[in-house]
Order: C-alpha cells, then sequence, then structure tokens
C-alpha cells in the first residue's frame, strides 16, 4: 500500500509541474507575441548589416540606428547593451574616438542603472581604449584600472589580464619602464596559463620593450623569445595572427642592435623586407626600412646606404600622413645628420617637435626636445619646454602610478585570502602524516632563514658601520668648520657691535642673517627617507637649488630603478649631489645645471655639468666639501672624476657599482 501511495506522489508531482510549466509557458507567449518574436528576428537582421565590415559606412550606421530603436521599444536591455556597444565602434571609426567616448558614457550609465556588471566593465574598457586614441593617458589609465577591478571581481581572468596590458602599454607610452613591466607581470599571473596568447604575447612584447628601454637587453631578448616561441604553435599563430610578426621580430632586430650586434639585426630587417605581408603594408613597409637605415648607420656612419633608406622611408610616410611614424624618421634622419650637417639636423629635430607638440605624448616630446637643446644649446626657451614636458610627465607617471597602487595592494590581499581558503581545503583533505611533514619542513625553513639572515645582518652591519663612521666623522668634521667659520664668526661680531652700541640697528638684520644660515646647515643636513618615496626626496632636493633663475635639467632620473638600489648607495648620492648643487649655488655663478642618470652593466653613473664660472685645479683641490664627496664615493667602492677650467663650468662623472 506504501508503495502505490509513493507512486501516485510521484505521478501527482508530475501532473502539478506540467501544469505551472504551462501556465509559464502561456504567460511567456502573451508577454512575448509571435509579432514580438519577429521583431527581434528582424533587429538581428539589423545587427548582422552593421557588424558587416562590407557593408557601405552609411547602411551601417543606418541599420545600428535601427536596431537601438527597436531593442528601446521592446524594452530588452540585453539587446540594446549589444547595440551600444557595436554604436561606439562604428562612431570611433567614422566620426573618431570623441563621438564613441560620448556613445560609451551612455552605455555605462544603462549598465549601472541594470547593475549589470560585465557590461559596466566593458564599458568602462571602452572609455579607456578611446581615451588612450585621444592620447588621454590618465584618463584612459583610471577607466582601465576600474574594468580591471570589475573584471577581477567577477572572476573573469581573461578581461583581467586584457586590462592590465592595456595600463602597461600605457606606463610604455608615458616612458615609466619600472612600473611597466610590474604591471605586465601582474597581467600573466591572469593568463599565463590560459589559451589567450594574444594577450599573453602583448605582455610578454611589452616586458621586453620595458627592459630594453632600461638598457637590459639580456632579459629584453629572453622575453622577446618567449613571443617567438608562443609563434612556433600552430594553435597560437592563428590566434596571435602572423600578420603580427614582423612586429616582434623589429624588436629583435632593435635589441639586438642595443647590443651591438649589427650583423644578425641587419640580417632579420632585410629578411623582414621580402615578406609579403611587410610589402603589402606601406607603413609597416616604412618602419622596417627606417630601422634598416638606421642600424647600417649604427654599424658604419659612413655607409652610404644610410641617407638613402632613411629618406625613402621618410618620403613614403609622407604620402601616407602617418604622424607617428614622421616622427621616429625625423629622429633617426636628426641623429644620421648630428655630425654631418647640422642644418640637417636642426631641420629633421624642428619637424619632429612640430608633428608631436600638439598631443600629450610627453616622452616623445622629451626625446626630441633632448635632441634639439643639444644641436642649439643657447635657446631657452627649448630648455623651458623641456623643462615643462619632464615636470608633465613626472607627474603624470605619479599618478598613474598611485591609481594602481591601492588595486595592487587589493589584488595582493586578494592572493592571500585565496590562499588562506586552498591552504584550509588542504589541511582538511590531508593525511596528518603530511601535515606533519609541512610543519617539519616549514620550521626547518624558517630555522635556515633566520640562521642565514642573521649571518647576512652581522656581515652587513660591520660594513655599515664603517661606511657609517668615515661618513659620520666627514658630516662632523664639515658642520663644526660651518659652525665656527660661517656661525661663530657672525655670533663674534654681533657681540662685538652689541658691546660697542646696544641700540644700533643693524644688529636685527645681522641676527636675521645668522638664523638664515643656520637653518641652511640644518636643512643640508637632514634626514631623508630612503624607501619608496625616495625618488620623490631626491627630486625634491634637487628642485630646492633651481630658484633665483637657475634651471635644472634631469635626463634619465625616471629610469633608474631606485628600489632595487642598496640604502647606503641611494645616502651617498643623496649626499653627494647635495654637495655639487650646494657648491654650484654658492660659488658657481651657474644658470643652467643638467644631470644624466643612467644604470648599465651593473654600474650607476651620474654626470653632473653647469654653465658657471668654474675653478682652477689647485682651487678644486683645496676644496673640502668636494673633497668630502670623494671619500663618501671611494667608501662603496666607486669613482668621482671632477674637471673645471676657469670661465669654462664644471662638470663631475660618479660611477657607483651596485
Amino acid at each position: 500500500m506504501k508503495r502505490y501511495t509513493v507512486l501516485s506522489l510521484f505521478f501527482l508531482g508530475i501532473v502539478i509541474g506540467v501544469f505551472f510549466n504551462s501556465c509559464n509557458h502561456n504567460v511567456t507567449n502573451d508577454s512575448i507575441s509571435p509579432l514580438a518574436i519577429k521583431q527581434i528576428d528582424s533587429l538581428h537582421t539589423y545587427f548582422d548589416i552593421a557588424s558587416d565590415n562590407s557593408n557601405a559606412k552609411e547602411r551601417r550606421l543606418e541599420a545600428i540606428d535601427n536596431f537601438l530603436q527597436g531593442t528601446r521599444k521592446l524594452k530588452i536591455d540585453s539587446l540594446h547593451h549589444k547595440g551600444l556597444s557595436l554604436y561606439a565602434k562604428l562612431l570611433n571609426k567614422y566620426k573618431g574616438p570623441e563621438k564613441a567616448i560620448e556613445q560609451s558614457y551612455v552605455l555605462l550609465q544603462l549598465a549601472q542603472q541594470n547593475r549589470d556588471s560585465i557590461y559596466i566593465g566593458n564599458a568602462l574598457y571602452k572609455l579607456g581604449f578611446y581615451n588612450k586614441k585621444l592620447d588621454n593617458y590618465l584618463e584612459a589609465f583610471g577607466y582601465y584600472n576600474q574594468s580591471f577591478k570589475v573584471h577581477r571581481n567577477l572572476k573573469d581572468s581573461i578581461n583581467a589580464g586584457r586590462c592590465l596590458m592595456a595600463m602597461s602599454n600605457i606606463h610604455i607610452a608615458l616612458g615609466d619602464h619600472n612600473a611597466s613591466k610590474t604591471t605586465a607581470t601582474d597581467g600573466l599571473k591572469y593568463v599565463e596559463n590560459s589559451s589567450e596568447y594574444k594577450i599573453i604575447s602583448g605582455l610578454y612584447h611589452g616586458i621586453s620593450i620595458s627592459f630594453n628601454e632600461l638598457k637590459n637587453p639580456e632579459k629584453a631578448l629572453f622575453w622577446n623569445s618567449k613571443v617567438l616561441e608562443l609563434l612556433n604553435d600552430s594553435i597560437a599563430k592563428k590566434k596571435i595572427g602572423i600578420r603580427n610578426l614582423p612586429i616582434f621580430k623589429n624588436t629583435r632586430a632593435n635589441i639586438l642592435a642595443e647590443q651591438k650586434k649589427y650583423e644578425e639585426s641587419i640580417d632579420i630587417l632585410q629578411s623582414l623586407l621580402k615578406d609579403k605581408n611587410v610589402i603589402k603594408k606601406r607603413t609597416r613597409y616604412a618602419q622596417i626600412l627606417n630601422n634598416l637605415g638606421y642600424v647600417k648607420f649604427l654599424q658604419n656612419p659612413k655607409n652610404s646606404e644610410s641617407e638613402t633608406m632613411l629618406l625613402k622611408a621618410y618620403r613614403i610616410r609622407l604620402q601616407n600622413n602617418n604622424l607617428v611614424g614622421l616622427f621616429a624618421s625625423n629622429i633617426h634622419l636628426t641623429k644620421y645628420y648630428r655630425n654631418k650637417d647640422v642644418e640637417k639636423a636642426r631641420y629633421h629635430a624642428r619637424e619632429a617637435y612640430q608633428s608631436l607638440k600638439d598631443f600629450g605624448n610627453y616622452e616623445a616630446l622629451l626625446q626630441v626636445l633632448n635632441l634639439i637643446t643639444e644641436l642649439d644649446p643657447e635657446s631657452l626657451e627649448d630648455h623651458q619646454r623641456f623643462k615643462e614636458a619632464s615636470l608633465k610627465l613626472m607627474q603624470l607617471r605619479k599618478k598613474t602610478r598611485e591609481i594602481y597602487a591601492p588595486t595592487r595592494f587589493e589584488n595582493e590581499n586578494l592572493l592571500k585570502e585565496n590562499a588562506e581558503k586552498n591552504r584550509k581545503i588542504s589541511e582538511v583533505r590531508n593525511e596528518n602524516t603530511i601535515y606533519l611533514l609541512g610543519m617539519l619542513l616549514l620550521i626547518t625553513g624558517i630555522g635556515f632563514i633566520v640562521y642565514f639572515f642573521r649571518q647576512q645582518m652581522h656581515h652587513l652591519n660591520q660594513q655599515n658601520k664603517i661606511v657609517q663612521f668615515e661618513a659620520s666623522y666627514e658630516t662632523e668634521t664639515r658642520i663644526s668648520k660651518q659652525l665656527h667659520d660661517e656661525l661663530g664668526n657672525d655670533i663674534f661680531q654681533v657681540m662685538m657691535q652689541y658691546q660697542n652700541d646696544p641700540h644700533d640697528s643693524h644688529i636685527k638684520d645681522k641676527l636675521n642673517t645668522t638664523y638664515l644660515k643656520a637653518r641652511d646647515i640644518s636643512r643640508e643636513n637632514n634626514e631623508f627617507e630612503t624607501g619608496v618615496t625616495y625618488p620623490e626626496e631626491l627630486n625634491n632636493m634637487l628642485k630646492n637649488y633651481t630658484q633665483n633663475g637657475i634651471q635644472l635639467i634631469a635626463i634619465g632620473f625616471d629610469r633608474i630603478d631606485w628600489d632595487e638600489m642598496d640604502k647606503t648607495i641611494k645616502i651617498t648620492v643623496y649626499r653627494v649631489l647635495q654637495e655639487l648643487m650646494t657648491n654650484m649655488q654658492k660659488h658657481s655663478q651657474a644658470s643652467l645645471v643638467k644631470l644624466r642618470f643612467s644604470n648599465t652593466n651593473d654600474t650607476l653613473t651620474i654626470n653632473y655639468s653647469d654653465n658657471g664660472v668654474g675653478v682652477t685645479k689647485e682651487h678644486l683641490q683645496s676644496k673640502n666639501g668636494l673633497r668630502n664627496t670623494e671619500n663618501r664615493i671611494r667608501a662603496i667602492l666607486g669613482t668621482l672624476i671632477f674637471d673645471s677650467e676657469k670661465g669654462k663650468g664644471f662638470t663631475a662623472e660618479i660611477q657607483i657599482p651596485n
């Protein structure tokens, strides 16, 4: 009996289910009538017409307009989102990025109203993409960062990686190559184990470019090889696109040229000029030809082929009105003519400047303004432009880092949380013996690390004590001399003046002068941060000396990875530059100071020069402050070379192994 009751209930449930399903089906059919279904089908036809690249501009725009009107009437938000996304793409193609940005805002607002996170992320990415086209790097970076966070929270690792690739490319455009490789490396964490080979190759390529710009061609070549290895796989090659192969090979040729392996570089570029994909695309052909001409010039400055190739590439780019390409051609022609025909070099440098002055590419502007100031060093207007572009670029780099820093912190916290969850799951699943073995290994590892750390700290403390003692002794001696020679004499004079006439009106002025001297001595010897804000501290210290009309040009400052520098080196660099700038301000009467920073072959090099009155060698040897800087440099196994003549300015070269 019980068995029949259960069967009866089972069949009753089926009947009820069919009834409710029938009711729901009827409601659906009532709400979406056959007419509405027909309208939806016609909407898809409009969408297909708008999506087809072979159709004319007017037909595509008319089709997408009809599609959007239909989705509004039917109030189908998912289709409306889809239509707005395509409309933005078409507006970018036919009417420019400004119109595409307006439409992307509409898409974002609709997605936010519907709380559709997928379309919110897509709309934010589009806003980043179109702002990047207008060289609005800061706005683009901000939108990409917001899009990344949305996709990350959705656990959409592919689109999260795509956003980080776009952000890394903006770092490259701003010349912030340390930040670029950090962001690209973060991007790889999201996509490296996936089949999204196009994004992976883009991240590898960005890291390769950044290492090459940071004067580390060995690592640049390593990452470039990873891209080319991907292309050995037929599936990866199809996804990346065979047309992109010349881009990666061209980059390889540039890296080899950086290593002075000119023959290998020339072989790659010559083979690319025979590639049918390169021959078809004239802009790519001009790029390869221009690079080949320049590498041949680097190999042999007297090579007659170089000028012919450079000028041919230049003419192709003129015909195609390729502004980015024209800038590259003009830069290479400037360098080619620099020691051959100064007037031609100046002409092409000015042409390069004109092609970019109305864009927001401050990294490129700095490159050309540096060439212009070298060719025309007396042009204060160009020096001022260099200074303004440099300041703007530093601000943009700083702001993009500030945007991503909190996001990166959130990423690390999420990774820690996920790791913690996985660890707990593993603990539940693993046997006790494995758990105990893991704990034993952990304790052994910690013990080894503690022992190793103590040994290292002991060794470093011994070295640091010697350096700190010498530096402290020198500093104390110098402060003591300043107090005696400058403040002591001033105070003694004020005392004598007070004894002779307590009501002398000049006593107050002299006391104020003495106070200012004491403040300057304090400022010169104050403490400073050597952590993440060290570059800003160093930059601010240098700027303090650019008052009273003195101009400071710092080249390569932002290409130094200060985070990787030892603390002792940072302190030494700060104090040595401070001594040089103090010496300049007090004695040189200079109006222009130039600092060039580079870090090649594990050696930090800083070149200082000013246009001051200079000093004789005898006077140079007698200066205590400059001798102290030499002692500081020697203490960390570096070298410091001074050069100066009366009336011919002052130069110094600092080299520090790191």
